[in-house]
């Protein structure tokens, strides 16, 4: 099922019953049949910007997992509950955290883009976050000790600038429209401001513009109206550089819908857009060599994959992440549909020479 769908399945699925007591203690979740989790669990100690706190968090398969209500009531995040989608919402604005939970586990999306690498879980009737996912899209980042198995967490320093969800939302007889698309504000460089925001207005009218001319020639056979679905999500905003992804869906009435992934990765000080060469090539000229040989052995791993990879192209697809970059590729593009949007992650320092800044010129 695609990402961008699956809120309206989430909904109809979600089979259970959520109960806090005013949000003032523990959050809850209460399950019909709820099984006691089995798998072996080590607690760990944390702090927040160096204070032990009375809350422990839980080492789970690899997985550092943080109470819910850490994320409230130390972190202070605002907690909401929707009780008609069974919705636990914690944050605000585009890195708000939503899970849906049910009795098949929690579906989690930040800003309506849904993550399936990350697992929230329900252990014992507690919510518990992967620090990996607060790490990678919170905008926190956290020491860990072995010695004493602490993690302290404290917030990054992100760009002072301010990112707002703008939509455009419609219906007629033939097609439902619902397009998220970012608006940045608070640059000190207005003209690069004006820049960003005309780049994603336009995007996401140019996929509009096309949706309403593919459903003004829907075809009467379909039944239901063909659906139109715009999500983002940021994965970098620091260092003077702000990165993120744009999912368009859309749905025809065919076996499946299907999806378009853009990545923008933007200078703030001038608004330019940036290329995979312009944070890479100056300081590793070659860096396409080593990623064309294992790009290709990846996909060739992948038991869809449809043959024809020779290289990357002249400007691939890409985004940045606190780790690294992430290369993707769109479905069908060298995979079946089942793979979905192949994406392969490489930290900075497999790209680059140890110690090399990719952001120095942008800060």
């Amino acid at each position: 099922m695609n990402k961008v769908m699956k809120w309206s399945a989430a909904a109809m699925a979600a089979g259970i019953l959520i109960a806090s007591s005013g949000f003032t203690g523990e959050a809850s979740v209460l399950a019909a049949g709820n099984i006691k989790n089995t798998v072996q669990q080590t607690p760990v100690a944390l702090k927040w910007k160096g204070t032990k706190l009375s809350q422990k968090g839980l080492m789970s398969e690899g997985n550092t997992l943080i109470p819910l209500t850490v994320l409230r009531d130390q972190l202070g995040l605002p907690l909401s509950y929707n009780p008609g989608t069974r919705t636990y919402s914690i944050g605000s604005g585009y890195t708000q955290l939503n899970m849906e939970v049910s009795q098949h586990g929690v579906n989690t999306n930040i800003n309506n883009y849904y993550l399936y690498e990350y697992e929230v879980k329900n252990i014992n009737g507690r919510i518990y976050v992967p620090f990996k996912l607060m790490n990678d899209y919170l905008g926190y980042q956290g020491a860990w000790d072995p010695s004493t198995k602490t993690l302290n967490i404290s917030k990054r320093i992100l760009n002072p600038i301010t990112i707002k969800t703008e939509t455009l939302e419609k219906a007629t007889s033939d097609a439902v429209y619902l397009l998220h698309y970012p608006k940045v504000s608070g640059l000190v460089n207005s003209d690069a401001e004006n820049v960003i925001n005309n780049v994603l207005e336009q995007h996401m009218k140019k996929f509009n513009e096309e949706s309403i001319k593919e459903a003004n020639n829907r075809d009467d056979s379909i039944e239901h109206a063909y659906q139109y679905i715009q999500n983002y999500m940021v994965t970098y905003n620091r260092n003077g550089v702000l990165s993120l992804v744009v999912d368009q869906y859309g749905n025809t009435g065919g076996a499946h819908g299907g999806t378009i992934r853009t990545g923008f990765t933007f200078s703030l000080k001038d608004g330019k857009l940036l290329t995979a060469n312009d944070l890479l090539k100056k300081s590793n000229p070659t860096y396409r060599t080593m990623l064309n040989k294992d790009l290709a052995k990846k996909l060739k791993a992948h038991e869809g994959y449809l043959g024809g990879f020779k290289a990357l192209r002249a400007n691939p697809d890409f985004n940045v992440s606190e780790n690294g970059m992430l290369f993707f590729f769109q479905q069908y593009e060298y995979t079946d549909y089942a793979v979905g949007i192949p994406t392969f992650a490489y930290p900075f320092d497999q790209l680059l020479p140890k110690g090399t800044d990719p952001f120095k010129s942008y800060k």
